[in-house]
């Protein structure tokens, strides 16, 4: 009895802490218990001033090592309901090692998403997981930066560079909005800040740790039709130049067991981040996709945390081990290394669960 009445308590203070109450947006901070590794913390601000002191801005974690070496980016909660990538980016934080190169870490790029309700409905707004030392909440919230008091979404999304999406809210997906503007919309400014720590820092490669919809045929009742949910899942998508990097990786993840399909992004689709940060910058960007149940939206009992199949362990380890792969690949053709230590593989992440590697 006591140990539910803790467990209990502890929901409730996380909800207090990280879910306001108020249907406005309110600042978010996840909640990221950085290891030894850990040699500064930053801001996305600190790329863009506009952020600053805003419900947009958020913590970017820097892991130094102690030789020179070549500098990489791993982002998650692009989407604030793809909890995988979330948790991957906060496991590197709590775990990593860099003794060779410099990674930055930004584990909850859309702050603003996360502090608001999924709009898919019915979803949990934290899910209790165990850690190190005790309960964790992985936060859940939606794919878009919420519309500010008085705004409407248009009927349609232009990119600037003319691109035109059907569905308005677009302009508020955060991955729809590279490169972006210093002083644009929200998004934009987020965009804008994350192309300018790429260029600044000189990044060698990235990683966007994102999730789509399971595979499996289902019944959508939106249309009453029986068909694919998504063919995104297990997916890494690389920009032109980076294909040659990506399918290296991909036949070592082959090699540790674990099997994803190899895209190429659309040069006519703009505003995606491994399309425009591999136009405009030196960049070598990837996207990863992990199989995410929660996401079904003809689920009538949505299992964000993958209890009847895609496991949130299994989703995390595929995460981490795509970085370690794009690590190893990148390694082998160029003399200035990234070295990382601390980083479980899939195997390990499945096998102790989420409680091994988060403190």
């Amino acid at each position: 009895m006591a140990a539910a009445l803790r467990r209990a308590a502890c929901l409730l203070l996380a909800l207090a802490l990280y879910y306001p109450t108020s249907c406005a947006q309110a600042a978010f901070r996840l909640d990221v218990r950085p290891g030894y590794g850990l040699t500064r913390m930053l801001w996305l601000s600190d790329y863009n001033a506009n952020l600053r002191g805003s419900d947009y801005d958020t913590p970017v974690y820097l892991l130094s090592g102690d030789r020179p070496g070549a500098t990489v980016l791993a982002m998650g909660g692009v989407h604030a309901r793809e909890i995988a990538g979330v948790a991957a980016a906060t496991l590197m934080v709590e775990n990593a090692r860099v003794l060779e190169g410099r990674l930055f870490v930004v584990p909850c790029v859309n702050a603003a998403g996360m502090s608001v309700p999924d709009s898919l409905g019915n979803r949990p707004r934290a899910l209790e997981v165990a850690g190190r030392s005790g309960a964790r909440f992985l936060p859940w919230g939606d794919r878009y930066i919420p519309l500010r008091p008085g705004e409407k979404d248009p009927e349609a999304f232009r990119h600037p560079s003319g691109f035109v999406l059907k569905n308005g809210a677009e302009w508020r997906n955060i991955n729809r909005n590279y490169p972006g503007k210093a002083d644009g919309t929200p998004a934009e400014r987020v965009t804008f800040a994350v192309m300018d720590l790429i260029r600044r820092e000189g990044v060698a490669f990235s990683l966007d740790m994102h999730e789509a919809r399971t595979f499996e045929d289902a019944l959508n009742p939106k249309t009453g039709k029986v068909g694919k949910n998504s063919l995104l899942a297990n997916s890494l998508i690389a920009h032109p130049r980076a294909l040659d990097l990506a399918a290296e990786a991909l036949f070592l993840l082959e090699e540790w067991g674990t099997s994803m399909k190899l895209e190429q992004s659309a040069p006519g689709y703009r505003g995606i981040c491994h399309y425009e940060i591999g136009e405009n910058t030196d960049c070598l960007a990837f996207l990863s996709e992990t199989p995410n149940p929660g996401m079904n939206e003809w689920s009538a009992s949505p299992d964000p945390l993958g209890l009847r199949g895609n496991p949130i362990a299994e989703r995390v380890g595929i995460a981490v081990e795509v970085f370690r792969a794009l690590c190893a690949a990148y390694n082998d053709r160029s003399e200035r290394k990234i070295v990382v230590e601390g980083l479980p593989t899939r195997g390990e992440v499945q096998r102790d669960g989420l409680r091994g590697w988060l403190n």
